[in-house]
């Protein structure tokens, strides 16, 4: 198994003109991860969507499921009303993008958000709702919807459910991860909350090549492994439900992780690579060291994603 992997941009090489928050999307880069403990001869490659401007792997499902919605008639190119159910990144995206076109943004959020995401929000101009987190997502849902129903012409984008998520991975974080890594993937290691990521990903490298697919979920809610859903300490994975664009053909194996594990491997991220990155990046993380323990993986090139940037988490307790 050879890990030849295309170059990046350095130095003014790199250098590019935006002309909006748009273009900005996307294109993140793929990080040789040092992780203790991993075995010797597989190499550990992170996509690293902290560098998306709003710095999550959220950037590119909001962008694709307004683009939609704004082609389809569900919401005007400007002065329109987007609501939305959110544990903090989908919410932070696309408040980001109402700002830029003059939306009304609410976002509705369980009740355990950290303060940095809430901040973030109303930064942006977001209206946030918080809803009681111990009520589960389900009924933060219905929360959004009856709200949706006061006020006509409002868009939920219901991301669980939205095929634009799936599209979005599928045409850029598939196709980015196959250019960079040349095709040469053998592992692909992804966290499960709405399902999109894993879903538009793995769809694309699977047309493509023999893929091992790995799903991550928190061990206190793990429902793809046929568990109860339950509260969990890894924002951003781990819904308590499977939605409708999970395709559960595509995985090969599920693993559960528990809180303590996930903070944890984030920590060692952190000090291997000097990036503080979410706690979600250390269940991948600490997955992806798990699965690939088995000699079947010998010399293997293993892809995850890390979902985000760890400054959304300061004030939670790792």
């Amino acid at each position: 198994m050879t890990t030849d992997l295309i170059p990046g941009p350095t130095g003014a090489a790199a250098a590019s003109l935006a002309g909006a928050l748009e273009e900005l999307v996307g294109r993140t880069p793929l990080l040789d991860v040092p992780l203790p403990g991993l075995a010797r001869s597989v190499r550990l490659l992170a996509k690293l969507e902290a560098a998306n401007p709003l710095a999550s792997v959220k950037d590119r499902a909001a962008l694709f499921m307004m683009r939609a919605a704004e082609e389809s008639g569900l919401l005007p190119t400007a002065g329109g009303t987007v609501i939305e159910c959110s544990s903090g990144s989908t919410g932070i995206s696309l408040a980001a993008l109402c700002a830029r076109r003059g939306h009304r943004c609410i976002i509705v959020m369980p009740d355990n958000a950290t303060e940095e995401r809430r901040l973030i929000l109303r930064e942006l101009g977001a209206e946030v709702h918080l809803v009681p987190h111990q009520d589960g997502l389900l009924s933060a849902w219905a929360y959004a919807e009856n709200l949706q129903r006061t006020l006509p012409g409002s868009w939920v984008p219901h991301q669980d459910r939205n095929p634009a998520n799936v599209r979005a991975h599928y045409e850029t974080t598939g196709p980015e991860i196959w250019e960079a890594t040349r095709g040469r993937v053998d592992v692909l290691v992804c966290g499960v909350g709405t399902g999109g990521t894993l879903t538009g990903t793995a769809r694309y490298l699977k047309e493509r090549t023999t893929l091992h697919v790995v799903a991550v979920e928190p061990a206190r809610s793990a429902v793809l492994s046929g568990g109860e859903a339950g509260p969990h300490g890894i924002p951003g994975i781990g819904a308590g439900y499977i939605s409708e664009i999970t395709d559960l053909s595509l995985v090969d194996e599920v693993v559960a992780v528990g809180d303590l594990d996930a903070s944890a491997t984030a920590r060692e991220i952190t000090r291997a690579t000097g990036l503080p990155v979410g706690v979600s990046s250390g269940a991948a993380a600490w997955a992806s060291r798990a699965v690939t323990a088995a000699p079947r993986w010998a010399g293997a090139t293993v892809v995850t994603v890390f979902p985000d940037s760890g400054e959304r988490y300061l004030s939670t307790a790792r």
